[in-house]
């Protein structure tokens, strides 16, 4: 996945003629990262609150993490590799940053809600991490999920299995870095390693 000619076609033409005074929003876009990932803050990304499923069927903002860094990690507890993978680069990169690792909070929202309940999520993500979050839905929050699912360009296919229990699904791989202002700046491809993922998350924190 790439966003070079999204992110190409969002620059501003002229912005040294402007004469307008800067928002927030163009300071913020303007700050100088040095990101392993992809710079995406002008790919409109995300950008709005959602609301989603936790332990014991909690609701779950994401404004209840402003003021941290968030880490989205897309995924189900049925995948054979690419999840846990991300997860444990997490916490690996978490655990890289000491003290400033409280700063960060990972939330795995799955893509897979038939099988991952609440109950499910909640003894799966803190397996790598005792602060990470599982997130999911029932049918009452399926068009949150799929707004989400929409908002950050994640796309999911079931492939068939054996009986209609074992199917598995291929999905958008990535994860996403949202500061603590709550704007996505940040795409990181599945092949990072922990320490380029610390190395990105450390720019927000500091």
């Amino acid at each position: 996945m790439t966003y070079a000619t999204v992110l190409e076609a969002c620059q501003p033409q002229s912005a040294a003629t402007s004469t307008q005074p800067a928002s927030a929003d163009s300071i913020r876009s303007q700050h100088q990262y040095n990101f392993e990932g992809s710079d995406v803050r002008d790919a409109g990304l995300g950008g709005k609150d959602f609301s989603l499923l936790s332990t014991n069927g909690k609701t779950v903002h994401l404004r209840d993490y402003q003021g941290k860094v968030v880490v989205l990690v897309f995924g189900y507890t049925h995948c054979p590799d690419v999840c846990p993978t991300n997860l444990l680069a997490y916490a690996d990169a978490i655990n890289q940053l000491g003290q400033q690792g409280k700063q960060v909070q990972v939330l795995f929202i799955t893509v897979d809600p038939q099988r991952d309940t609440p109950q499910v999520m909640e003894a799966y993500a803190p397996a790598f991490n005792p602060d990470f979050v599982g997130l999911t839905a029932d049918k009452q929050h399926q068009k949150e999920l799929n707004d989400v699912f929409n908002q950050y360009k994640i796309a999911v296919h079931k492939v068939a299995g054996n009986n209609p229990d074992e199917y598995l699904l291929d999905h958008s791989t990535g994860t996403y870095l949202i500061d603590k202002q709550g704007f996505t700046v940040a795409y990181e491809p599945h092949s990072q390693t922990a320490t380029q993922l610390a190395h990105d998350i450390k720019q927000l924190l500091d």
